[in-house]
């Protein structure tokens, strides 16, 4: 990560302490409000200090249902940094509020300031995540997030450790009382610094009614199927963090028996793991958008988080007092346990950070912010499903380690949700990595794959793993055609059928195979696809290459795609290739060997001729082998 963006890049620094001091600022009250709740044993309208603390998240993100489709219409309608001064003026105000609620110790005005702080978030967060696209360029999107995500959970885990020593210290209600008053002034002088981003849209008709509003964006966004895609992870994220986030101060005051300081700790490691997840997201993704690593992610959430369950569900530590922060770590699988639920939110990083870039990249420009809101009031939606289940399984007296095997279950069949809508990207993702470990891959011309549009990516066919390179270096998922003899294999069939590869066939072979083939990569293009094949038909045996055969023009000239010449060099002579007497013979398995692709410019339609593409991969292609 290029730390000049957060100190000295004049587009992104006073965004992003902007939003560091209002989430540090926002953590340090909420979860000095809780310490005080859980360990206090406050009692309020007949709930106990578990289902107040379970209906205290509920009252946060209340106001995101409300408000947030007004708030995406004020973003979109005015200057974003414009908005952004109003919000942090508004902070100012509620904190002082929450000042006089802690001296107080009026705990019903303390929660309708947690109310208000809901709703000033509500307003916040179109301008923030939407300006991103603003004042950031395509493959700085990734990045921005990155930065914004873990920046967002420093800023946490420096509210939450704020928040929790609050609560433990004698004199923590002056402390915390002052404290959000200072930084909010601080928020203010940096959203000062904002320039003016001149992404206003008059014409954009603000409706101050509340409902209308959030029904009709709610109704626009069901329409866009790639952002409601990302929504609906985003938001079961949220889902499951509420849920964990609420459970912690009960788990570790009633089954670890831990002190505040242990509670902070537990907090501190959720909101350190999310900001590792967002660092590995960003070295994972490089310079893309990449929700191919969503499912995967998932998968490891539920897989760590079905290990806290099982330790949680042996714990066995002491019922004498609580325990200090020495004392827990003396206990059987106190490490284990931390551990655990390090790696389930540094999953839970990697989960979120692309679909967020996802979101933004998928938007229309003029629809930014209020995209963002309408993700703001599904995200609401899910958390204060989150509430209300931890509510009703308190009230059903589930154990706090069987709450945990129930959330590890159901985001575990969440996750197939996730591979259903990133199937292709999921693949593609798994051939980059896969590329990385097993080979040295070198690219020439990576630029000349475009990023929209219908596009056919032709390369030489040296062994059996040639896609595999391609679709590592491409910045877009590729449906590939395939010989149908290859396609049918079990289990591999399973594989190709969700990355969506075509399976073709000769017209003496199968010639309704070889009609349902091409309609596929009709339609395919038609939703401006990327479509790959091997023109040669087949592998080479001889390490030439072979006659191209006419089927890609028929396709070109019906659908008008763009075709990229690919050359491939250096997997002849691997273990996927017939350089041995047939593929998959040899020790030559585990050697990385160097691959150099070359990617040609794209060539338009009407000037594209088949044998023409043969000549200039041929040409190229023999060049390198001569070099």
């Amino acid at each position: 990560m290029s730390l000049s963006m957060i100190t000295t890049d004049r587009r992104f620094w006073p965004l992003f302490w902007t939003q560091f001091l209002g989430a540090a600022n926002d953590n340090f009250f909420k979860n000095a409000l809780v310490m005080l709740i859980t360990y206090k044993n406050v009692e309020l309208m007949g709930l106990n200090s578990a289902s107040l603390v379970a209906m205290a998240g509920g009252i946060f993100i209340l106001p995101y249902m409300t408000f947030s489709a007004t708030a995406g219409q004020l973003a979109d309608h005015f200057d974003k940094s414009s908005v952004i001064k109003v919000t942090k003026l508004t902070e100012l105000i509620i904190m002082s509020l929450a000042a006089i609620g802690f001296v107080t110790q009026s705990y019903g005005l303390l929660l309708f300031v947690l109310f208000l702080m809901g709703a000033q978030s509500s307003f916040f967060s179109p301008v923030k995540f939407g300006s991103l696209p603003e004042i950031l360029k395509e493959d700085e999107l990734t990045l921005g997030n990155a930065f914004i995500g873990a920046g967002t959970f420093i800023a946490i885990l420096i509210g939450t450790i704020a928040g929790g020593l609050s609560a433990s210290l004698e004199s923590a209600i002056s402390i915390t009382s002052i404290g959000i008053v200072i930084v909010s002034i601080l928020g203010i002088l940096t959203a000062w610094k904002q320039r003016k981003l001149k992404d206003a849209h008059s014409d954009v008709k603000i409706d101050y009614t509340f409902i209308r509003p959030t029904f009709e964006i709610l109704r626009t966004t069901l329409k866009e199927k790639s952002v409601m895609h990302a929504i609906l992870g985003i938001s079961w994220f949220w889902f499951f963090g509420a849920a964990i986030l609420s459970l912690l101060p009960a788990l570790v005051k009633d089954l670890f028996y831990g002190s505040e300081l242990v509670g902070t700790i537990f907090l501190a490691t959720f909101t350190i793991g999310m900001g590792v997840g967002s660092f590995f997201c960003n070295k994972l993704s490089g310079k893309r958008v990449e929700v191919g690593m969503v499912p995967l992610a998932a998968v490891g959430m539920s897989l760590f988080l079905f290990d806290m369950f099982w330790v949680a569900g042996s714990w066995s530590g002491s019922k004498v007092g609580l325990l200090s922060v020495s004392e827990f770590f003396q206990q059987d699988g106190s490490i284990r346990i931390l551990f655990d639920l390090l790696a389930t939110t540094t999953f839970g990083g990697m989960f979120i950070i692309p679909q967020q870039a996802h979101m933004q990249r998928s938007a229309r420009p003029k629809f930014l912010a209020r995209t963002i809101a309408a993700n703001n009031i599904w995200n609401s939606v899910f958390m204060v499903l989150a509430a209300v289940m931890l509510m009703v399984l308190h009230g059903l007296k589930v154990s706090l380690p069987n709450i945990l095997g129930i959330m590890a279950m159901a985001n575990l069949i969440y996750s197939c949700l996730m591979f259903a809508f990133y199937s292709e990207e999921t693949w593609r993702f798994i051939a980059q990595l896969l590329t990385k470990v097993m080979y040295d891959l070198d690219v020439d011309g990576e630029e000349n794959i475009p990023g929209h549009g219908p596009v056919i990516v032709a390369s030489n066919h040296v062994c059996f793993v040639d896609w595999l390179f391609i679709m590592a270096i491409s910045p877009r998922p590729i449906r590939w055609v395939i010989d149908h003899t290859y396609y049918n294999i079990f289990p591999a069939k399973l594989f190709f059928k969700s990355a969506k590869l075509i399976p073709v066939a000769t017209r003496k072979e199968n010639p309704d195979l070889l009609d349902n083939a091409f309609a596929k990569m009709d339609t395919a293009l038609d939703e401006e696809r990327c479509l790959g094949i091997f023109p040669e038909g087949y592998l080479t045996r001889d390490g030439s290459l072979r006659k191209f055969q006419p089927g890609i023009k028929k396709i070109v000239d019906k659908t008008g795609a763009r075709v990229v010449p690919i050359v491939i060099n250096g997997a002849w002579g691997s273990y996927f290739s017939h350089s041995q007497p047939g593929a998959f013979k040899g020790t030559n398995i585990f050697s990385k060997r160097r691959i150099h692709l070359t990617i040609l410019p794209s060539i338009s339609p009407d000037e594209f001729c088949f044998k023409d593409l043969e000549g200039l991969i041929s040409e190229k292609y023999e060049h390198e082998v001569d070099s």
